[in-house]
């Protein structure tokens, strides 16, 4: 060892579990945040909040043009009635959303458990 260098050390290994756990439990792309990659970080959460207000969007819209426009006609059963055609009528579009999400959070955990792992 040469005199005016300093010891050599070995790179410190991240706890992998931080970085998963916020992808996972709190929003996907946090745990890429946590992990430096701020542009993953960012896609990951976009790409879920964009889903989160498609579907929003999409349930606010079929709720407004099926609800009855006399408020005498509203009973208990209303709502039920209303999430079920809503269902029914948009298996399609939450099948798909379904899966982006799914396929979002998911890549979200993977890819922050790998780059946490690397270091």
């Amino acid at each position: 060892m040469s005199a005016g260098r300093p010891p050599r050390t070995t790179p410190e290994r991240r706890d992998p579990w931080r970085p998963v756990l916020l992808s996972g439990l709190v929003l996907p792309g946090l745990g890429q945040i946590a992990n430096g990659a701020f542009l993953k970080g960012l896609a990951f959460g976009g790409g879920t909040l964009a889903a989160v207000v498609l579907l929003v969007q999409r349930v606010a819209r079929e709720t407004f043009l099926r609800l009855p426009t006399d408020p005498m006609d509203i009973d208990l059963a209303t709502p039920l009635r209303i999430a079920r055609e809503i269902e029914r009528d948009n298996a399609s579009f939450l099948f798909w959303l379904t899966l982006a999400f799914v396929a979002l959070w998911v890549g979200s955990i993977l890819d922050a458990w790998r780059d946490a792992r690397r270091g």
